[in-house]
């Protein structure tokens, strides 16, 4: 079996910044988020602010079989 490496320049982004980076659309990260598909930090109040834990994204993503 291959070995991948990723490297990940930070642990969490903001939505905004998750957006910029992968290119995907607002409602469809919205609908991502929504069925779980998006790790995210937990929040400890409804109003903080969304952050994508970015080391589990690209763990899912290391995991895909092609």
């Amino acid at each position: 079996m291959a070995t991948i490496q990723i490297a990940v320049d930070t642990a969490y982004v903001t939505r905004k910044e998750f957006l910029r980076r992968t290119g995907i659309a607002p409602r469809t990260f919205d609908k991502l988020l929504s069925e779980g598909d998006i790790p995210i930090k937990p929040k400890q109040e409804k109003s903080r602010l969304v952050l994508v834990n970015m080391v589990k994204w690209a763990e899912q993503a290391a995991q895909q079989q092609v």
